[in-house]
């Protein structure tokens, strides 16, 4: 079953008995948490299936150095940002196409129960090497002025993934609590775009889908 976890309150978020290949996520209750800590994380989000069909996808496709932006212009740092990645909005693929519409679905819902007024959807997949440094402290969009980006949503790919192996991300919630979240494989995590966060250096591969 999908459970959402890492929030003010422990939900349970369960499925049909005849669970289709993607699983339905809860919006009404990832928005009460995201509401109450500014994120929330949902474990078992989409099944098994999908993430390996997905992952097998993503790591197809070809990817190139990220960069940050720094005024009106991209530039590459490798001392801030060290992971390589590729805009799959336009992938023809069926598990993108799939993930797509169903990461869609949950931005208009969220959209709906939060009143946040967004109006783009982008997919990026980033991947990051055994022996990464990470990504700074950032974050996707200013906190006194906020951008077409309301929240961030992550799907982490990472079958392999085990505890020891580091890659966590560390968000720092509406409270200013630290969090740090495992990317384990089929993980969800929505959390406000204007909240800090980083990349925490990895000593296997580690793979993302990020949507919003």
């Amino acid at each position: 079953m999908a459970q959402l976890v890492e929030s003010a309150a422990r939900l349970e978020i369960t499925p049909p008995e005849a669970a289709p290949s993607v699983r339905p996520l809860d919006a009404d209750a990832m928005a009460r948490a995201i509401e109450a800590t500014g994120y929330c994380v949902v474990d078992d989000a989409l099944g098994a299936a999908h993430a390996a069909e997905l992952g097998a996808a993503c790591r197809a496709v070809e990817k190139a150095p990220a960069t940050i932006q720094e005024g009106t212009d991209r530039v590459k740092d490798m001392k801030r940002r060290d992971d390589s990645v590729a805009f799959l909005k336009d992938s023809a693929a069926p598990a993108v196409a799939r993930h797509r519409r169903h990461m869609e679905a949950l931005r208009l819902e969220l959209d709906g129960a939060l009143k946040l007024a967004t109006d783009a959807c982008s997919f990026m997949c980033a991947q990051y090497a055994a022996g990464s440094a990470g990504y700074v402290k950032h974050r996707d969009s200013a906190p006194t002025r906020p951008s077409g980006r309301k929240l961030t949503a992550i799907y982490y790919l990472n079958p392999a993934w085990r505890p020891g192996v580091a890659g966590e991300l560390r968000l720092w919630d509406t409270g200013s609590t630290v969090r740090v979240l495992e990317p384990r494989n089929d993980r969800l995590v929505v959390f406000r775009s204007s909240l800090e966060h980083e990349v925490l250096p990895t000593k296997v591969d580690r793979l993302a889908l990020t949507t919003w």
